[in-house]
């Protein structure tokens, strides 16, 4: 079962959010609200039975660099404290909030403290004396099922370790593949072909592509901030590849100068593989647009079946609270798996996968890719990490 999407809230001046605003606020404008001072509050109506529920916040901090370069955030339900955050870039944030942390009442105070909020005028020439903290564009409330919360039947903290299987990494004769196809029954293509990137950049892709299989994806070979693939996981990617909206550039080394697409809509910026005098700008634009629109349409049948696993990782940290948001779109119709990429930890060696929740998975990894060599990636950890993915979720499914 999905999580439940219970209330969703729109900051734009054509929105609700009045009926639900304390104090802390500014007017509204065309798509959002700033929230100014140390602090703003909202009225939530939580609902009186006791559950599990997750709230998402979409906001944009005010920021100046190199004056300014950060926010702080804290969110709290009534006195006690569900989340801090530090944020220099638009982000979808979602915070969960326990059992019995909301009272049964009418409506329930959430408290936004930010203690950075800072006037315009102060940092440059302007006009504007408001103590600017962040822009708000949506809040939203889900309640978590019991089985998607890991309270029944799976608990969180299972995990598959990065166990050292007979014939893998002892006897070098053993390839890989084999490996792959006693553990799982999959040939390495159709193992990497179960998998789809949702997020940061071509790594994975390029993983698939060595695993001798080049599945179409949407977001295989893409990069965008994570708040932009939220919106576009919630609106189906509606109205993607507009020729307006496509700008292919040059980009690299002369001489093989690549073309890359920046996506003016959910700001994707990918590549294309294609190089200078191969085609024209124009020409590269039409096909774009229409590959985007078929890709769109193929990403969502695979959301509505369920079936794939899809993988987000990014190459600087990033908090539980910024993978929640993703998790809850993918699931907003039908239950979907998350696999969220770290970089391995204490305790967490590479090939390492754990429950986060009924669906969402974390796994560790040795290292990624550096930025500027998408192809120096740790393949035979990928691997690992991809069995394990797929055995703990064929696991849970057969559990759920």
């Amino acid at each position: 079962m999905p999580p439940v999407s219970e209330l969703s809230i729109n900051f734009g001046a054509n929105g609700n959010s009045l009926s639900y605003l304390g104090g802390g606020w500014a007017r509204a404008e065309d798509s959002f609200t700033w929230a100014i001072g140390p602090e703003s509050h909202l009225l939530v109506p939580f609902g009186g039975e006791p559950r599990e529920f997750v709230l998402t916040l979409n906001v944009v901090p005010f920021i100046h660099p190199p004056a300014l370069n950060a926010q702080r955030l804290i969110v709290s339900i009534d006195e006690t404290t569900i989340g801090t955050a530090t944020l220099s870039r638009p982000t979808v944030l979602a915070l969960r909030i326990p059992v019995g942390l909301v009272r049964r009442s009418e409506r329930t105070l959430v408290t936004l403290s930010h203690p950075d909020a800072a006037r315009p005028s102060f940092l440059e020439p302007s006009p504007d004396d408001r103590e600017l903290a962040f822009s708000v564009a949506d809040v939203k409330v889900y309640h978590l099922p019991a089985a998607v919360a890991g309270k029944h039947p799976v608990p969180p903290g299972l995990s598959l370790g990065a166990m050292v299987s007979p014939g893998f990494g002892i006897h070098p004769n053993i390839e890989l593949k084999d490996w792959v196809a006693r553990r799982t029954d999959l040939t390495l293509p159709e193992l990497a072909a179960s998998f789809e990137s949702i997020g940061d950049n071509c790594e994975f892709g390029l993983v698939q592509r060595r695993c001798d299989t080049e599945p179409l994806g949407l977001l295989r070979f893409s990069g965008s901030y994570s708040n932009d693939v939220v919106r576009g996981i919630e609106w189906d990617f509606d109205g993607i590849g507009e020729l307006a909206d496509i700008e292919p550039r040059l980009e690299g080394d002369p001489g093989k100068r690549e073309f890359m697409i920046h996506e003016r809509k959910y700001g994707l910026v990918y590549h294309t593989f294609v190089y200078e005098g191969e085609r024209t700008p124009e020409l590269m634009r039409q096909q774009e647009a229409t590959r985007l629109k078929f890709l769109r349409r193929k990403f969502v049948e695979e959301i509505d079946a369920g079936e794939k696993i899809f993988v987000f990782k990014r190459g600087t940290p990033v908090p539980d609270s910024e993978i929640l948001p993703l998790f809850l779109a993918l699931n907003q119709r039908q239950p979907n798996t998350l696999l969220w990429v770290v970089p391995e930890q204490p305790g967490r060696p590479s090939g390492t996968v754990e429950v986060l929740l009924n669906g969402l998975l974390k796994g560790y990894i040795d290292r990624f890719a550096p930025n500027d060599n998408a192809y120096d990636f740790s393949f035979a950890a990928w691997v690992k990490l991809c069995v394990n993915a797929y055995l703990l979720n064929r696991m849970l499914r057969a559990l759920g």
